[in-house]
């Protein structure tokens, strides 16, 4: 997985400025560099504090098992170059997080839930470019939860279980990111970062159960 992740993201690292390039022949910036280029439409001038909210997506592997991982995050936009805000994501398919034996004095199997979040950092690089690079990293924490029942997302129904067990981790999330300036309100990004738990601690469970890479993607709007 580690390695198709990095072989997608080097693809798209190459063929999105070769996109840019097309696209920015239709965006005049009449010669003031300060002017962020946006694809479909020319922005005014940036503002010095902006800010951002938005959706964020990834998909991820715990012990070879697809995981996909929903959340949000917010932030404050320092003179372009930097932000500091709040993220948080959760597990969204916990259905496909079952684990057998966890309780080996009964036999017993149950289902992973959790999630964690905390502060943002983000330096983005040549962010007035239509096309640029950010480096986002998480520092925070989470929490997971094993339980034999299982929440029904199509009826809202959760069949009743019991906890066997639970704990709480402190977690860091490096990463690196395309992004993509659509409009002066909305920008893409997509990329990778990695998760690294410490001190994860549930019964019958490897320390580094969910330390691996993500494929990200995000949606942010805000003032840019």
């Amino acid at each position: 997985m580690k390695t198709k992740l990095i072989a997608l993201f080097l693809v798209l690292c190459q063929a999105i400025p070769l996109f840019a390039q097309e696209e920015s022949k239709t965006v005049t910036s009449k010669n003031n560099d300060d002017e962020i280029k946006t694809l479909f439409k020319k922005t005014d001038h940036p503002v010095k504090i902006g800010y951002y909210i938005g959706p964020e997506f990834s998909y991820t592997q715990f012990k070879g098992r697809d995981v996909f991982l929903g959340g949000l995050s917010l932030g404050v936009i320092l003179n372009h170059f930097f932000s500091v805000g709040l993220c948080a994501n959760g597990i969204m398919n916990p259905g496909n997080l079952w684990y057998n034996n966890v309780d080996t004095n009964n036999s017993r199997g149950a289902y992973l839930y959790g999630g964690y979040g905390g502060v943002k950092f983000e330096f983005m690089v040549l962010p007035t470019s239509l096309v640029h690079v950010n480096f986002p990293i998480l520092i925070g924490g989470g929490g997971l939860v094993y339980n034999t029942g299982l929440y029904h997302t199509q009826n809202h129904n959760y069949s009743g279980g019991s906890t066997l067990d639970w704990d709480s981790f402190f977690v860091v999330q490096p990463g690196v990111m395309v992004e993509i300036n659509l409009l002066k309100f909305l920008r893409f990004d997509a990329g990778i970062s990695y998760r690294y738990t410490p001190d994860l601690n549930l019964i019958n469970t490897s320390s580094g159960l969910i330390n691996n890479f993500n494929a990200n993607v995000s949606v942010k709007f805000g003032k840019f």
